[in-house]
């Protein structure tokens, strides 16, 4: 443990730093549009494992894996958690911690690759900075933590191959496992993985070197993998392979007719371009780490094309092959299978961990001469406006858009989903609490009522009380967040606004 503090410390330290931040800052975030519906599946399946019930063999959504809200509904329970505020909030801090476990697990796996400590911080900012996903990292409790599960295989699979024990091996199949169990799109890593495994066995065969260890290593992997995947997902227990594969289809085969707003234009859900998600990508994150990226992720492979052999073999090179792996298969199979990829590019998530591996590897390569001090600065420039711009917007980070989109007064509102997820509800409601007396008659537009319900539910008992949701023919303010209406209402006073990027996010009209 000594040696381990002596050689991570710097680590150690920025995660107490954003650990105390996020303890200070996780009653801030609303709840999201989704947050009641991720929490019925960890209750159904809950009550399958502990009550008996059976309802999760048939329930809608048990094709999404249980793996991250089974354990948010123990902490529920362990915390004799009863109302809505207590409940959600103690997911929103559930879900941060994982998160900055996930993102120390990336600032190990860089300094491993690297052996720099600059650099190593650098993975640190990268990953737990992104202003839109740290936002999400409170209240989003599907794609975040499946970007966390992600890291922690990306750490466990580096140690696993630089060591080739038989202990690591399994613990690389039982992360890899769970992570699975978040969502059953991980299933790519463990292919990967095997097939990585394959290619050494292969080689060592060819080489007339001892394959038995490494066969061995590759059973363990199986075992922890399929081990940890059925123990964390009991939808499995009957009939593994068939819900599996099941699950599987419906995750890649999910019909969403809902609108979007993309460049300006309304598309149905299951009919968006196939820019959507490289715009969104592309605008949305900082702009030196995404030139960074995409330049590591090209250099990557072009080399492997190159000097393939180099990169197949158990090297350091094949670390990133990995990673330049993981950032585009998924995108490729998102293009291909035409799956739903909407409100922004959340469902992709992960393939942000690979890709800030990918923008170190060139960040790394420059750091060197008269170069050095110059790529230095630049970095700390850059994180130092991403942190500001999340200062400035808190709490309101997942709003973030790069210089590559015009910030004009409401461009971004009138051409693309900005809050989609309403959490920005929960400060209009305290808004109207703060500065109005009595019973408070709101309305909202028909996209606006689950978020504002969710975060009526997130106000303390007094709170709710002095809040009535009715029709617009009783109430006397309207809210909305513009999702599926970006242009202005035609009510003429507004009561208050919040802004992000010379955009509005929230607005409250006073009807009467």
């Amino acid at each position: 443990m000594k040696r381990f503090v002596s050689t991570y410390y710097p680590g150690i330290l920025l995660f107490v730093v954003t650990l105390c931040v996020g303890l200070y800052v996780y009653q801030d975030y609303g709840m999201s549009w989704d947050e009641p519906d991720q929490r019925g599946i960890g209750n159904v399946t809950y009550n399958y494992v502990f009550k008996g019930d059976t309802s999760l063999l048939t329930y809608d959504d048990r094709g999404l894996g249980p793996g991250f809200e089974l354990p948010l509904i123990f902490i529920e329970k362990m915390g004799h958690f009863e109302s809505s505020r207590d409940i959600y909030l103690s997911r929103h801090l559930a879900t941060h911690i994982f998160f900055l476990i996930g993102v120390f697990c990336g600032y190990v796996l860089a300094y491993r690759l690297f052996k720099n400590q600059f650099i190593a911080c650098l993975a640190f900012v990268l990953l737990a900075f992104h202003p839109r996903i740290y936002a999400h990292s409170f209240f989003n409790t599907k794609d975040v933590p499946f970007l966390s599960g992600l890291l922690i295989v990306m750490l466990v699979s580096h140690i696993a191959f630089n060591r080739n024990k038989m202990g690591w091996y399994l613990l690389l199949g039982i992360v890899t496992g769970y992570a699975t169990s978040i969502r059953a799109m991980a299933v790519l890593f463990a292919a990967l993985v095997f097939c990585f495994l394959a290619i050494d066995l292969l080689r060592r065969r060819y080489l007339k070197e001892r394959v038995l260890p490494l066969g061995k290593g590759a059973l363990c992997f199986v075992i922890g993998f399929c081990g940890m995947l059925y123990l964390c997902w009991p939808l499995l227990w009957h009939n593994p392979v068939h819900r599996f594969l099941e699950s599987f289809h419906n995750l890649a085969n999910i019909v969403w007719t809902g609108k979007v707003l993309f460049n300006g234009h309304s598309f149905a859900g299951n009919e968006l371009p196939l820019s959507y998600m490289p715009v969104w990508f592309s605008i949305t994150v900082p702009e030196l780490w995404l030139v960074a990226g995409l330049v590591g992720c090209s250099y990557v492979v072009v080399a492997f094309f190159g000097a393939p052999l180099k990169y197949l073999g158990n090297t350091a090179e094949r670390n990133f092959l990995f990673y330049a792996a993981v950032f585009l298969a998924p995108v490729a199979a998102m293009a291909l299978l035409h799956g739903v990829n909407i409100d922004d590019w959340r469902h992709l998530y992960f393939i942000y961990a690979p890709f800030v591996m990918l923008a170190l590897f060139v960040i790394n390569k420059l750091l060197i001469g008269r170069k050095k001090i110059i790529i230095q600065t630049a970095c700390v420039l850059q994180a130092s406006v991403v942190f500001y711009f999340m200062v400035k917007n808190h709490p309101f980070q997942q709003v973030y858009f790069n210089r590559f989109v015009s910030h004009d007064k409401e461009y971004l509102r009138k051409h693309y989903d900005l809050e989609y997820w309403g959490c920005s509800f929960y400060q209009g409601l305290h808004h109207l609490l703060a500065t109005r007396q009595g019973t408070i008659k709101i309305t909202t537009d028909l996209s606006g009522t689950p978020p504002l319900r969710n975060n009526v539910s997130m106000l303390t008992a007094q709170e709710k009380g002095r809040i009535m949701i009715t029709d617009e023919a009783s109430a006397d303010y309207f809210i909305t967040n513009y999702r599926l209406h970006p242009d202005d209402f035609s009510y003429a006073k507004i009561d208050c606004s919040i802004c992000v990027l010379n955009s509005t996010i929230l607005c409250i009209y006073k009807i009467r």
